[in-house]
């Protein structure tokens, strides 16, 4: 079906056709993270989903390698740092909770699932405890953990959720915010009054068509596997210490996800670093790949107390492991001996 023209707050064949598509779109995702359905908002993005939870809150305690959507958003009030790993530090976390909430009963807490630079894993679980014990809302940015690792909130007491489509193979553009139905959230956007009034806006029926479909054969899928990236991704890390022994992997100690590589030299900066690889025909990024194609300092690497190697940066991912068992010729021992021979000639 052509689902183009289609307006789903149009009340002939077509537009309800329209409408098949979101609700079903909205079922996938929910199946997938295992949620209500109706507690799914769609957005242009994980950005704007954030910044939408975010205008309702005056209080909001975030951690320090959050993504800049957060970051930005949350006004940099209350910040609570990491360790030498890049997790959260919880000590400080309760301590910080148990004086503020005396003064600011709606406060929401926000700690990303996964660093979208180092990959690392945040304990999650452990945040919305102590956020819980002190009568906070939960939030978490899930774009970096979608697919990669398990979601499911029916086992994790989050308030609120964002994720972005694109990370699970969507097309761009399209984000969601799962949200708690007992707090009345004020919308940003005004308008036609579409996603329940809470994201005013024609609907992006495409790229909802395509998260949905995403999530369901994500769904499918028997669990996260991850062996054959792990093992690529370890594999090279290796080789580059062999070679160049003073690199410096962000988050090597820490639960990660397998996909991603957060590494430095000291003597090269991150700028120059790209450039080199890319010429000899390596796509990687210098710290986070959201940032309008800026090479800047790394907030997160500096937030883990590398300060002098936060402009060094580079960041390397993997494509999912399903992808690399089933395409040719994709990532091969060879390239990535090739890789780790260009990094040690930077």
């Amino acid at each position: 079906m052509d689902v183009g023209p289609l307006n789903a707050s149009s009340i002939h064949y077509y537009g309800r056709k329209g409408k098949d598509i979101i609700e079903d779109a909205r079922t996938h995702i929910g199946k997938l993270i295992n949620t209500n359905k109706n507690n799914i908002v769609f957005t242009s993005s994980a950005t704007e989903a954030i910044n939408l939870l975010f205008s309702n809150f005056e209080t909001i305690v975030v951690s320090s390698i959050e993504h800049m959507a957060v970051l930005s958003s949350s006004r940099g009030d209350h910040i609570i740092p990491v360790n030498h790993d890049g997790i959260v530090d919880l000590n400080f976390l309760e301590l910080y909770l148990e004086k503020l909430v005396k003064h600011n009963k709606n406060t929401l807490v926000s700690v990303m699932w996964v660093n979208n630079e180092t990959g690392v894993i945040q304990p999650i679980e452990d945040v919305v405890k102590i956020a819980k014990k002190y009568e906070c809302f939960v939030h978490c940015d899930a774009a970096q953990a979608l697919g990669k690792i398990k979601v499911n909130l029916s086992e994790i007491e989050l308030d609120f959720l964002t994720i972005s489509g694109h990370k699970i193979g969507a097309p761009t553009g399209i984000g969601v915010l799962v949200y708690n139905d007992s707090v009345n959230l004020k919308p940003q956007i005004l308008g036609g009054g579409q996603e329940k009034g809470m994201r005013a806006g024609t609907e992006n029926i495409l790229g909802i068509r395509g998260f949905g479909e995403a999530a369901k054969i994500m769904t499918n899928k028997l669990d996260n596997d991850s062996t054959q990236v792990k093992y690529l991704r370890d594999y090279l890390i290796n080789k580059i210490k062999i070679l160049t022994p003073e690199t410096i992997i962000f988050g090597e100690n820490a639960n990660r996800v397998a996909n991603t590589i957060l590494m430095a030299l000291p003597s090269v900066p991150g700028d120059l670093a790209l450039m080199k690889l890319d010429l000899d025909y390596f796509s990687v990024s210098s710290g986070s790949a959201c940032s309008s194609g800026k090479i800047s300092k790394s907030h997160v690497v500096s937030a883990m107390g590398y300060e002098k190697l936060a402009y060094n940066s580079v960041r390397l991912s993997f494509p999912p492991n399903d992808i690399v068992l089933n395409s040719e010729n994709l990532i091969t021992i060879q390239e990535l001996d090739r890789l780790a021979q260009c990094w040690s000639n930077l």
